[in-house]
């Protein structure tokens, strides 16, 4: 075989590699978040908070609380269920964001009134790992509660969580 077809014959191949790896790129839509090792993740539906063992496709979130001193101290989680390396996306310095109700009427929201930095940020979680935030609300007047908290990941729409808290 000549110098020009084995070059010819390279650059065929070259081609139609590229085609290929193209196709399957960019053939398909990212329906929850990236996967790092083995492409998209399966859409999954919202885990129940406290559940147990892996979940395919989802962050499992959870919202806890603790009262100390008068103060109340949540804290969310969310945890890569899954059996795949899962990443996080924020596209800013708001990593959360949360409403807090009282007797049904919105009191304060995380982001309200808020600037944030933009920065664009990947967290990666491996299987099991866990992603947490924590804030401490003081000084409640006694009502029934709820506070609303989700993920700042338009890719993980179900990684929110709800608990209600009665403050006397």
């Amino acid at each position: 075989m000549g110098k020009g077809k084995t070059i010819g014959l390279i650059a065929a191949l070259a081609g139609v590699t590229a085609i290929a790896l193209f196709m399957y790129t960019n053939g398909s839509e990212r329906p929850q978040a990236k996967d790092d090792l083995l492409g998209p993740a399966p859409a999954g539906k919202p885990a129940q908070a406290g559940g147990k063992g892996i979940i395919a496709g989802t962050l499992e979130p959870s919202l806890r609380y603790e009262k100390e001193n008068g103060a109340y101290v949540f804290t969310f989680t969310v945890k890569n269920q899954t059996e795949r390396v899962q990443t996080v996306t924020f596209t800013s310095g708001k990593k959360y964001d949360y409403i807090l109700y009282r007797d049904g009427q919105k009191v304060k929201q995380f982001s309200e009134g808020k600037m944030f930095t933009q920065i664009y940020e990947e967290r990666t979680l491996k299987p099991g790992e866990e992603l947490s935030f924590q804030e401490t609300f003081r000084g409640l007047e006694p009502g029934e509660y709820a506070l609303e908290w989700w993920l700042a990941d338009r890719n993980w729409p179900n990684a929110r969580a709800k608990v209600t808290f009665t403050v006397e």
